[in-house]
């Protein structure tokens, strides 16, 4: 049994009740009360890229994946302005040190 290898864990956003996504998926982020972002909202449920994962809250922001997809999220995300140090740092307070 190879014991060398490190368990690489995924840094995920919390974006709501239960609501994961990763980071390095998302291309921008805006916010919803935006009239464009509206507009890039229907559209996308309309073609069916829509994730919702506010889970019947009032939506805040409006993440565009690289995919394609939009995802409708509940929270504020503070870090999402943070730089790499910085997120990392938060991870590490939030999840401890591995």
């Amino acid at each position: 049994m190879n014991t060398d290898r490190q368990h690489v864990v995924p840094y995920l956003w919390p974006v709501g009740a239960g609501g994961l996504i990763a980071p390095d998926r998302v291309i921008v982020a805006g916010r919803w009360d935006s009239a464009p972002i509206k507009r890039a909202v229907r559209k996308a449920k309309a073609d069916g890229r829509l994730i919702d994962l506010t889970y019947g809250r009032a939506c805040k922001w409006v993440m565009f994946l690289d995919s394609g997809h939009l995802v409708l999220a509940a929270v504020p995300m503070p870090v999402a302005v943070l730089d790499e140090e910085a997120r990392d740092e938060y991870f590490i307070r939030m999840h401890g040190e591995e």
